[in-house]
């Protein structure tokens, strides 16, 4: 019957956990439409449209579900072995996202947070370790 209204997940016996999912998801989604409308930008910018874009976007995120699949594991144990793009390789890499996006006049908000939390995670000592160790820097924000 609820399969009627949607697609019925169980998440356990605790009522709250479904609301507390229902916002984590919802956090995740705005993430993702935020950075895709970034992409957006950055390459509409250059006469890109949203159209020619978007497919490769999505092709794109079934490796980064990769990603978070893997992730998922270290983030259980609290380990996070840097043998894949580390830290220090992300905050490379968003270097040049964010010199692309500011050479076509795009704003950066989105990417310099991602960066900050990048770069606390280094300070912290996980400039070696994989990008889920991002999630120790989440866990624990900066106090002011």
């Amino acid at each position: 019957m609820l399969a009627a209204l949607g697609d019925p997940v169980h998440l356990g016996e605790d009522p709250g956990t479904a609301s507390l999912y229902d916002a984590a998801l919802l956090g995740l989604m705005w993430a993702t439409m935020t950075g895709w409308l970034h992409g957006t930008a950055v390459v509409g910018a250059d006469k890109i449209e949203a159209t020619a874009f978007t497919p490769v976007a999505i092709r794109w995120m079934g490796a980064v579900a990769g990603f978070l699949t893997r992730y998922a594991g270290q983030v259980d144990e609290g380990r996070y072995p840097g043998d894949d793009a580390t830290v220090d390789v992300q905050i490379a890499a968003i270097d040049h996202l964010i010199h692309a996006a500011h050479e076509r006049g795009v704003d950066n908000a989105l990417p310099e947070l991602l960066k900050a939390a990048m770069l606390r995670a280094r300070a912290a000592g996980h400039g070696s370790d994989s990008f889920a160790s991002l999630v120790e820097v989440l866990r624990n924000p900066v106090q002011e």
